[in-house]
């Protein structure tokens, strides 16, 4: 099967990837409008935090050919705008037979404070 998914073989356990991000008030602006909903002013939705994951996982780990089938989040402490964000995912199971890999999830506010954990479950079959 190696040769028939040669990406998906070269993921390792642990592997990880990570990205930065700062909403501003433009950003949280343009998300309620978007989402018809009240612009929030002290804490950036959990929308956006969803897709900082989503964006890793469809960019970065595992990347393009990545079909996101389920996330679970727990939101712990909330995102402040205007303070840089860091999310990251790391592979926690391969499973070559499906061509599914599992991932932690978590994202740290600047002060290294936990905002949101959880899992991630894609398909990657290339």
């Amino acid at each position: 099967m190696t040769g028939a998914l040669p990406r998906f073989h070269r993921l390792a356990l642990g592997d990880t990837a990570s990205l930065q991000r700062t909403f501003r008030t433009a950003d949280l602006e343009a998300w309620a409008e978007l989402a018809h909903a009240p612009v929030p002013v002290d804490r950036v939705p959990e929308p956006l935090l969803a897709g900082l994951f989503s964006c890793l996982l469809g960019e970065h780990l595992p990347g393009h050919g990545t079909n996101y089938l389920k996330q679970h989040l727990e939101m712990r402490n909330p995102a402040r705008p205007g303070e840089p964000l860091t999310a990251r995912v790391t592979v926690t199971r391969l499973r070559p037979d499906k061509a599914l890999v599992n991932l932690d999830t978590i994202c740290l506010g600047a002060d290294g404070r936990l905002v949101c954990s959880g899992e991630a479950l894609v398909l990657f079959r290339h």
